[in-house]
C-alpha cells in the first residue's frame, strides 16, 4: 500500500512564528496549524486501536442519529475507509492539541472523512442542474465531507472546544495539498446536513463552508438535506484569525 505523507503545516506560516513543541509520544505522521485546537493524522488501516476508535464513533448515540447505516463497521469496510492508496478517500483522526498527557494526546477524539464515491457524480450533476455548481468542469475534483465525534469517556470532563471545526479546516488544506489541483477552483468540497443537525451546520460554517440551498441527498431520498460548499477564501480567513491569535499569544508570552 502506498503511504501518503501529511504536510506538517499545510499553509505558509510567518517566518518569525515559533512552532509548538509536540510531546515525544506523538511520533505518528501528523499535521497541525498553529492556533488550531486539534491535531490531525491519517487513520492507520492496520491499527487495532484506530479500528476500535472508529467503531466507538460510528456506533455512538449521536452517530446513530445522523449517520446512515452506522450500526456496524466490519474490519474490511474500515480498511477501505482508511486506505491511503487513492486520491478519492481521506480519513483523518482528530486529536486534542491541548492535551496535557501522552495518553490524552494519543486518544482519538473523532474523525473527518473527505471522499468521493460512485454516486458522487450523480449528486454533482443534480447540484449543477440546481445552479449550485458551475456545469461542465472537466478537471474538477468533487469530494464530500463527513465528520463525527467519539463518545466521551467516563473520565473525560470535556473533549475540547472547536475540535471538529479545527480538524475540518486542517483536513481541507491537507486534501488540497495531496490532490494538488492546477487551479484552486478545480477542487470542490461539499457537505450534506440534516436540517435538524445544528451542531454539524455550525461546524461547517466555522470551517468556511457556505450554505447554498436544499436538495435530496440521493434522487430517491425521502428527506431534504442542506447543501454546504467550501469557500477557500472563507477557510483561509478563519484559519488566519486563529494563526494571528497564536502569534499574539507568543508575543505576549515573550513580554511577560
Amino acid at each position: 500500500m502506498i503511504k501518503r505523507q501529511l504536510h506538517p503545516h499545510p499553509i505558509k506560516l510567518p517566518k518569525d512564528l515559533v512552532l509548538p513543541t509536540y510531546p515525544p509520544a506523538f511520533k505518528q505522521n501528523f499535521s497541525h496549524i498553529p492556533g488550531q485546537a486539534s491535531i490531525i493524522r491519517f487513520f492507520d488501516p492496520d491499527s487495532d486501536s484506530d479500528y476500535q476508535a472508529m467503531k466507538d464513533i460510528v456506533t455512538g448515540k449521536q452517530s446513530q442519529i445522523w449517520m446512515d447505516e452506522s450500526r456496524h463497521l466490519p474490519r474490511s469496510e474500515y480498511y477501505d475507509w482508511a486506505a491511503t492508496s487513492t486520491n478519492d478517500s481521506f480519513l483523518f483522526a482528530v486529536h486534542n492539541a491541548a492535551s496535557t498527557t501522552d495518553e490524552e494526546l494519543a486518544y482519538v477524539q473523532g474523525f473527518v472523512y473527505i471522499y468521493s464515491e460512485r454516486e458522487e457524480k450523480f449528486r454533482v450533476k443534480r447540484m449543477e442542474k440546481k445552479g449550485f455548481l458551475i456545469p461542465n468542469q472537466p478537471h474538477r475534483h468533487a469530494l464530500e465531507v463527513s465528520f463525527a465525534v467519539r463518545p466521551k469517556r467516563e473520565d473525560q470532563t470535556q473533549q475540547g472546544s472547536g475540535l471538529m471545526s479545527s480538524a475540518l479546516r486542517q483536513s481541507c488544506f491537507q486534501v488540497k495539498k495531496l490532490i494538488n489541483p492546477t487551479r484552486q477552483s478545480d477542487i470542490q468540497l461539499f457537505g450534506f446536513v440534516d436540517p435538524q443537525n445544528s451542531p454539524a451546520q455550525r461546524t461547517l460554517i466555522a470551517s468556511g463552508f457556505l450554505k447554498k440551498g436544499a436538495m435530496r441527498y440521493d434522487s430517491d431520498s425521502e428527506d431534504i438535506s442542506y447543501l454546504y460548499l467550501l469557500s477557500w477564501r472563507k477557510l483561509m480567513e478563519k484559519t488566519t484569525i486563529k494563526l494571528r491569535e497564536a502569534i499574539a499569544d507568543q508575543t505576549l508570552s515573550r513580554m511577560v
